[in-house]
């Protein structure tokens, strides 16, 4: 009962916070409680979210905060099984009512700036299909370059025109997701007898011949090695005199360099070998699906 209390009075907490800049910020998709971004730079953001949320009737948010630990406990578990900026960006979700827009379709990008801590959200049937695990894993790539340098404005409009990107995907019936494999499942007939003796006989035939030649051809070159009593010698050894060889000169010379190079390990080896997607969207018991790390 007390947790249930808590949650309920992070929510408030949030929500009271978060109301403000909502105000400040117009329309309501941008939430910048950090206040990393101009008066102008809001409108602008807020503008393009709600054009692409009212083309594809999927809400696109921005939400920012100082800390996220100043509005929930980071490792309290939520009844979905979050912790930490997933659980915070559910928070926010409830919080702000964004349930209540496009039927609950809606993505969120949120930063928390104390730790540098980013957080991608997605919930309702339209959301989750759009933006799945892999699409929000290399959507990363859009923001994160202009986050690391601390181009706020940049990362979140590059962030909102990748959104119409997927959503438009989704709506032509091609989300963003891993390339299927090439191989495809077949279904063969078992084969009658007849056709079991025409392949056994078929492979006699094709494994017979070259196995008969082979095998002649190494009895061939054992009779020809045998009629051969004087042969090329393999070791220096066999060309010396009894008594010993005697060396009266020695030279070096040089013959080559061998250089070996190791190359120099980039983030982009690193975002090669991440995590493995097979396709689809991983969606908790509440609804909700969730990317996120370090920017």
């Amino acid at each position: 009962m007390m947790k249930k209390y808590a949650s309920l009075l992070f929510a408030l907490v949030l929500a009271l916070s978060l109301s403000v800049s909502a105000a400040a910020d117009a329309d309501g998709y941008v939430y910048d409680d950090a206040d990393i971004l101009s008066t102008d730079e809001c409108a602008a953001l807020n503008e393009a979210a709600a054009a692409v949320s009212e083309q594809y009737g999927c809400g696109v948010y921005v939400v920012t905060v100082d800390d996220m630990a100043d509005y929930i406990d980071p490792d309290a578990v939520t009844e979905t099984g979050e912790t930490g900026m997933a659980a915070f960006t559910e928070y926010a979700w409830d919080a702000l009512g964004l349930a209540a827009s496009y039927d609950s379709n809606g993505i969120m990008l949120a930063l928390s700036m104390a730790e540098r801590d980013f957080q991608m959200l997605a919930h309702g049937d339209t959301a989750n299909a759009a933006f799945t695990d892999y699409g929000k894993y290399i959507m990363q790539d859009e923001f994160l370059d202009n986050f690391r340098e601390d181009d706020w404005y940049g990362g979140f409009a590059d962030y909102i025109a990748a959104c119409g990107r997927y959503l438009e995907a989704n709506a032509n019936g091609a989300p963003i997701d891993v390339e299927p494999s090439d191989e495809t499942e077949e279904e063969y007939e078992p084969l009658s007898f007849g056709d079991k003796l025409f392949f056994a006989a078929l492979m006699a035939f094709r494994f017979g011949l070259p196995l008969g030649l082979i095998v002649a051809f190494i009895v061939c070159a054992i009779y020809k090695r045998q009629l051969k009593s004087v042969r090329r010698a393999t070791e220096a050894a066999r060309y010396t005199v009894s008594g010993g060889a005697e060396i009266t000169a020695r030279e070096d010379r040089f013959t080559h360099t061998t250089e070996v190079r190791t190359p120099i390990k980039t983030e982009s080896d690193d975002h090669d070998s991440g995590p493995s997607f097979s396709g689809g969207t991983t969606v908790n018991s509440g609804g909700f699906s969730h990317s996120g790390g370090k920017f």
